[in-house]
């Protein structure tokens, strides 16, 4: 795989009871310091694009994967919850899958495999994990 460099752009105003903004290439979010911790808790805050980043990288993949299989896809999601407890930070996604309605039992049992895969394959998951965060994967496959 290539290098790849990613450039993003944070500014930020009004102190610890104001807000920021990121940008990057393709996307802008608010910031703040959340209310838990005293912030006005508007935007997002670190811990929420950290648990995004994940998400976005499993969804990703498992797309691309399924695809790969040609496996009859009608609808995908993914449901993705962090768990935050002092220094325990666990991530789940749930991956919602619908397969057309003629799928086989076969199709079911090989896209549950791909959504396995797709967890151990996902970069960001992956670097999650080597940091300590605990990142776990449900795979719901159902039909139309």
């Amino acid at each position: 795989m290539a290098a790849s460099t990613i450039n993003l752009e944070l500014s930020w105003k009004d102190g610890f009871k104001g807000g920021g903004k990121i940008v990057g290439k393709e996307f802008s979010t608010d910031i703040s310091i959340p209310a838990e911790y005293g912030g006005p808790g508007k935007g997002s805050n670190p811990k929420e694009l950290y648990t995004a980043s994940t998400a976005a990288c499993f969804i990703s993949t498992l797309t691309a994967m399924v695809g790969g299989k040609k496996l009859p896809l009608q609808q995908l999601s993914v449901d993705t919850q962090a768990d935050i407890d002092g220094d325990d930070f666990v991530i789940t996604h749930t991956a919602n899958v619908v397969l057309e309605s003629a799928a086989s039992d076969e199709e079911v049992e090989k896209t549950k495999e791909v959504v396995i895969k797709a967890d151990e394959n996902c970069v960001v998951g992956n670097l999650a994990r080597k940091a300590g965060v605990e990142v776990n994967v449900k795979p719901v496959v159902t039909k139309a």
